[in-house]
């Protein structure tokens, strides 16, 4: 009797957590759109949106003497005429980004005008999406309405997909993708005549076996053209049919993954002619990185799906935390284990570990950075939050009170560091998902200070998108001189300070020997040069 009311005090505090999570994880996506850094790969995704060729953009800026930050910022306007047609043209030149983002963006643009918070409002959007569906699926995966709250509560809450949340590129979109087609999935491996839970034989109409696997099929053709690393979810999905279905599961879904793949023939055509563009794009994932950096990034990975608070690589916090949360994780998977269906834990396991592996192993084996990249991660990231949310369900709506202390402590203790975590990220100009832009606004803050500034940059392979990424951050007034590599231009004088960011050393001896003043440092550990 003690227990039954305790179940129902704690299922009340549920339903009042999930409005409370609900409210403040929509607040925190929809708070300082524009706020933080704009960074490279955002750019060049509004240059290709747009329908500009960076190539195109790169020769322009570099045959002006001098360009203004505002200039290089009408850079990520519509050219005229706005045609679709060079829109696709850029899309189809960098074949390792499908296009689906990047033509719903180009739709969405073309009604609210090109901006900074109009490109990165749909991933908010997306990133909105993702908490219903996050209880949707919950529904699938767990068939329980409580887990499914619970779950919702930690996606609200999960740093990491407040990042990508706000943040103009498809991994929010994808995020939502992965948890549809886990979904549908799921629902049409259990629509095909099986066992209940009251070992009752389930059958089901032509109408209700054939529509899930439609719509799984559908799901991973959207999941493929929003980015190349879904194949990586295929496979988790393909495991888990070969262990968990009958020989009727692996035709159907054979069926559905053969519809999704012939729908993404025309994309698989545009890779197969720009192979060598694709293959240069995707070189950086082939440098080495050492073993010790890699496992620490991959910690942090696994953590940032609960806690956040952007600090340094080397921190001790990377040292302790990632390891306390997955520990929590092991834990969670070993007491589901012992209570949960095997299919249900097979599918958990394989979406979980599958993709992760798939990025882990290469780098291992072969050598290379894949790796290092969080976004990348996204599939077993939404796995950990799953998985966490029925474990704690177990706990929290347990016979026993010590279970149901530590399920309540153990959930709100992941909603605190989520909402300490995400706080921080909202209030802050960067956050380490800006990579090589981290510092812009700080290097921005230095060239603001001083009277008539000029900036002095060599267009290497990630130049353009910088320098348009720092203009954000400087005055529109301030000037910039732009030039390909191995070609310095003569400087020009009457300039109060001149910066030099993003230099190589080569560059910075070719400046000093042209100019006769001595690079230093602007102050700090950001990669920003005065010239004295």
């Amino acid at each position: 009797m003690v227990s039954s009311r305790s179940i129902a005090v704690i299922k009340r505090r549920l339903q009042i957590l999930l409005v409370v999570c609900l409210l403040v994880g929509i607040t925190l996506r929809c708070t300082n759109a524009a706020h933080k850094v704009y960074w490279h790969d955002e750019v060049y995704t509004t240059i290709r949106v747009l329908g500009h060729s960076g190539k195109a953009l790169e020769k322009q800026v570099t045959q002006a003497p001098i360009i203004s930050a505002s200039e290089l910022q009408e850079l990520q306007q519509f050219p005229q005429p706005r045609r679709w047609s060079d829109t696709w043209s850029a899309l189809v030149s960098h074949p390792e980004h499908p296009p689906l983002f990047y033509l719903l963006e180009r739709l969405w643009v073309g009604v609210l005008s090109p901006s900074i918070t109009s490109f990165r409002a749909l991933a908010i959007v997306f990133g909105l999406a993702l908490l219903p569906l996050t209880y949707w699926l919950c529904q699938q995966l767990w068939q329980d309405h409580w887990a499914g709250l619970i779950a919702t509560c930690l996606m609200a809450l999960s740093p990491v997909q407040l990042l990508y949340a706000q943040e103009a590129r498809e991994y929010s979109l994808w995020a939502c993708l992965i948890l549809v087609a886990n979904g549908f999935l799921i629902r049409a491996m259990r629509s095909s005549g099986r066992y209940s839970s009251s070992a009752i034989v389930v059958r089901s109409s032509l109408a209700t076996v054939v529509r899930p696997w439609g719509f799984y099929g559908l799901s991973v053709a959207l999941m493929l053209y929003t980015t190349l690393l879904s194949i990586l979810v295929i496979v988790a999905h393909s495991l888990y049919v070969l262990i968990s279905g009958s020989r009727q599961h692996w035709q159907r879904f054979a069926i559905a993954l053969g519809g999704a793949f012939l729908a993404f023939i025309p994309w698989l055509l545009v890779i197969l002619s720009n192979r060598a563009k694709l293959e240069s794009a995707t070189e950086w994932t082939s440098f080495r990185q050492p073993l010790g950096q890699l496992i620490k990034l991959w910690g942090l990975h696994l953590s940032s799906t609960v806690i956040d608070l952007g600090l340094p690589l080397e921190h001790s916090y990377t040292y302790w935390v990632p390891p306390i949360v997955l520990a929590l994780l092991l834990m969670a998977l070993w007491q589901l284990l012992l209570v949960t269906p095997p299919p249900t834990m097979a599918f958990c396991i394989m979406t979980l570990m599958v993709p992760a592996l798939g990025l882990i192993l290469p780098d291992l084996i072969n050598g290379g950075q894949l790796s290092i990249s969080t976004r990348y991660f996204m599939p077993s990231l939404l796995m950990v939050t799953l998985i966490l949310a029925g474990w704690l369900r177990q706990l929290m709506l347990s016979d026993r009170g010590l279970y149901r202390f530590w399920g309540q402590g153990i959930l709100v203790l992941l909603l605190v560091m989520g909402l300490v975590s995400n706080t921080l990220s909202a209030a802050s100009f960067t956050w380490w998902n800006k990579n090589i832009n981290y510092h812009g606004n700080v290097m921005g803050e230095v060239i603001r200070q001083t009277t008539k500034p000029l900036v002095i940059a060599e267009l290497g392979s990630t130049g353009l998108g910088s320098m348009i990424s720092l203009s954000y951050a400087v005055t529109p007034e301030t000037d910039f001189v732009l030039f390909k590599p191995g070609q310095l231009p003569d400087i020009p004088a009457g300039y109060s300070d001149y910066f030099v960011p993003y230099a190589t050393g080569e560059l910075l001896d070719a400046i000093a020997s042209k100019t006769g003043r001595s690079p230093v440092l602007a102050g700090g550990d950001y990669p920003l040069w005065r010239l004295e």
